[in-house]
């Protein structure tokens, strides 16, 4: 068992890499992923709500997410829209990132507790020119958001090694203690 969650990690680790040096390519998977996403999500909510005989709100959110993974999947253009709204929501994120961090950073600074509140202030402002940047110039968070997912996937590999690596060890490191165990049972 430990020997496959290794195997497992390498390949994280080797499709992460594959991911971060084709960024864009990275980009339009993860729009399929969130269209497939949307359409078994809401074909299950669709199954319970006529399962269960419950209509309120969750069947509708089902149908609206059964619709746009149909749409998205079969109209032209649908996985691009798709890959823009992560776009879109990602620079907003930058946005709002950068104003909570510069505002940490002044309270910080009125505080007196700390002389590091300029570094909370120069992430702050280098994420809110990043957001800036982002709804000008689209391809840099394409960019980003392809890279991150393959180092999201580099990190989990490498995890996912280690602790098949601790699986093993354990396994070693309990197999005297079963051993002297049998024995005492004799």
């Amino acid at each position: 068992m430990a020997t496959l969650i290794m195997i497992l990690g390498i390949l994280m680790v080797i499709f992460g890499a594959l991911c971060a040096f084709t960024p864009l390519a990275t980009l339009t998977a993860a729009g399929f992923f969130i269209a497939a996403v949307l359409i078994v999500s809401g074909v299950m909510g669709i199954i319970s709500g006529i399962r269960y005989r419950f209509y309120g709100l969750n069947f509708v959110v089902s149908l609206l997410a059964l619709a746009l993974g149909v749409i998205a999947v079969l109209r032209p253009g649908g996985i691009e829209a798709i890959d823009r709204l992560l776009i879109i929501l990602f620079a907003i994120w930058l946005l709002v990132r950068g104003c909570t961090s510069i505002s940490v950073s002044l309270r910080l600074k009125k505080l007196r507790i700390s002389s590091d509140w300029i570094w909370g202030f120069i992430i702050g402002v280098l994420a809110i020119a990043l957001g800036i940047v982002s709804f000008i110039q689209p391809v840099i968070p394409a960019m980003t958001i392809g890279i991150l997912i393959g180092l999201f996937f580099i990190e989990e590999g490498i995890n996912t090694i280690a602790m098949g690596r601790v699986a093993r060890s354990m396994r070693k490191a309990v197999e005297p203690l079963k051993q002297q165990r049998r024995e005492n049972l004799q």
